[in-house]
């Protein structure tokens, strides 16, 4: 059953006002309890191709468009809210996710008999349970053009026989720094760029378990990339001019999150040359030095932990955090360290002492106390 309505919006500060006119339609689905939303873009013709980004929504939210849409923008994509046959906690065995993509399956196939939905440009976005949705449909349904892992991760146990991820599907993440969620995340890029897949990822400084009230740039460009957008060179220009007016520390810490965004890695373009050889002029600086060493042993320790399996191998790394952690007094990145120390210290804690020593040991399989989806997003149209 579909029921047509249109509104007006405004998210996360970008008022479209009456240059957009949101046509959506609510669409019943089989096993899915609340309405699945449908907003086309304001230049929507069905008999033309049209790119879609189904949008899955966080732990007691409704389905919901308006996130998504302030990222691709008013044209050309449509955009789904898409709703759960599993409603509350994040729990997915065989029956279930053989239900998520059923449903899944049904919308993308309503639309592509309608309303000109192109079946090679079909990509997913979830935020926080949304987020774990998004990774486990992208080894779970073949033919994803890309997914947006927004405040969640990935977990290997969720996914016994993942089907096989075309290299060109493009992977974003984006996760708050200070969230549960971060290892997670890391877990996730360290999962997709090891099976070839371009993977972005972008944290936000400060951030816990929330979406930046300021939205994504870096969301808004992987979107514009994937719909055959270009860099807008004069804003790089700008952006990067600004950076560089900072001291050397602060400069160089922004220009390595500056490295990382999507318009800077556009092949053919001269950016990532650009902004190299920015850095190594910075890195000549002692404080700057400083920082260098300090982020170089910190992301050693991040990535150990991102592929660790045993418990024994976390007391390890827990260990050398410590000690980078009275090591780095005075870096901009003390707070994040002492964090991510107090993070393994409380995982510590939650497994309990490691077994004695056997003749032939064995490693003690780690279980990580899986993210409480209970964690509302602060201030996020999402979670109402």
């Amino acid at each position: 059953m579909l029921i047509q309505s249109h509104s007006l919006f405004c998210v996360l500060g970008l008022c479209f006002g009456s240059l957009l006119q949101a046509y959506e339609i609510q669409l019943k689905v089989p096993g899915v309890a609340d309405d699945v939303l449908v907003s086309f873009p304001e230049n929507h013709d069905p008999a033309k191709s049209w790119p879609v980004v189904f949008s899955y929504h966080g732990f007691n939210a409704k389905p919901e468009w308006k996130m998504t849409r302030a990222h691709t923008g008013p044209k050309d994509w449509i955009v789904v809210g898409m709703g759960y046959v599993q409603r509350g906690k994040y729990k997915i065995e065989p029956a279930d996710l053989a239900m998520e993509v059923k449903a899944f399956r049904y919308v993308r196939d309503e639309l592509a008999k309608s309303q000109g939905l192109d079946l090679k440009r079909v990509y997913l976005a979830g935020y926080s349970k949304g987020g774990w949705m998004t990774d486990t449909l992208l080894q779970a349904e073949p033919g994803i053009a890309g997914g947006a892992i927004l405040m969640g991760g990935h977990i290997d146990s969720r996914m016994k026989n993942p089907a096989a991820l075309d290299k060109k599907t493009k992977v974003f993440i984006g996760v708050g720094r200070m969230d549960p969620n971060y290892l997670f995340s890391l877990k996730a890029l360290v999962h997709y760029r090891s099976r070839g897949l371009q993977t972005f990822i972008e944290p936000w400084p400060g951030l816990q378990h929330e979406f930046p009230k300021e939205g994504s740039v870096g969301l808004r460009e992987w979107f514009a990339l994937e719909n055959g957008g270009k860099p807008d060179e004069a804003a790089l220009s700008a952006e990067l001019k600004t950076i560089l007016s900072l001291s050397p520390k602060e400069a160089w810490t922004e220009l390595i999150a500056f490295k990382d965004r999507p318009f800077c890695n556009v092949a053919g373009t001269a950016w990532a040359k650009k902004i190299v050889t920015e850095l190594a002029r910075l890195e000549k600086f002692p404080e700057v030095a400083f920082e260098v060493k300090v982020r170089n042993s910190h992301r050693q320790l991040l990535a150990r932990e991102a592929k660790m399996r045993t418990l024994e191998e976390l007391q390890r790394i827990n260990a050398a955090y410590g000690k980078l952690a009275a090591a780095s007094n005075g870096s901009l990145r003390s707070a994040e360290i002492e964090h991510d120390f107090t993070r393994v210290q409380a995982v510590l804690k939650s497994a309990g002492p490691a077994p004695a020593p056997t003749s032939k040991p064995k490693p003690s399989p780690l279980t990580p106390n899986f993210p409480n989806d209970g964690l509302r997003v602060p201030g996020n149209p999402l979670v109402r």
